[in-house]
């Protein structure tokens, strides 16, 4: 995998995370002080998902990413609405977690879900 894709997929699950984090702690004071962490991740996410969506050289995980930031759009519209009084906020607890839990294989230097390793001849791994 090329460093800068490993590095976009990095990126987008931190952010991943950081939306899931927010979601699933009520203690979480997200909208106090102008911060609206949740648009802010939806935003970051969308963002990512377009940038990286035609690095990927894999077919499949390209559409994925265009899923990703289409959904993301959808929700962070939707947030929006809800910061100005037309919508309600939604749990996103789950879809941020599906999301993860995908993109984390992504991730990976190596390829897990196809269960390869990612050793090359010589016994280096990819990176």
């Amino acid at each position: 995998m090329k460093p800068i894709l490993k590095w976009q997929y990095d990126q987008l699950v931190k952010e991943l995370l950081l939306l899931q984090e927010h979601q699933a702690n009520p203690d979480c004071p997200c909208d106090t002080e102008g911060e609206m962490c949740v648009r802010k991740h939806l935003m970051t996410i969308e963002g990512y998902a377009e940038e990286t969506g035609p690095m990927e050289p894999d077919g499949e995980r390209g559409e994925k990413l265009r899923e990703l930031a289409m959904e993301a759009r959808e929700h962070r519209e939707r947030e929006e609405r809800a910061l100005c009084g037309q919508d309600v906020s939604e749990d996103l607890s789950g879809w941020t977690r599906g999301w993860r839990k995908e993109m984390e294989g992504f991730s990976l230097a190596c390829d897990v879900a196809a269960g390869n390793n990612g050793d090359k001849e010589g016994g280096q791994a990819e990176t």
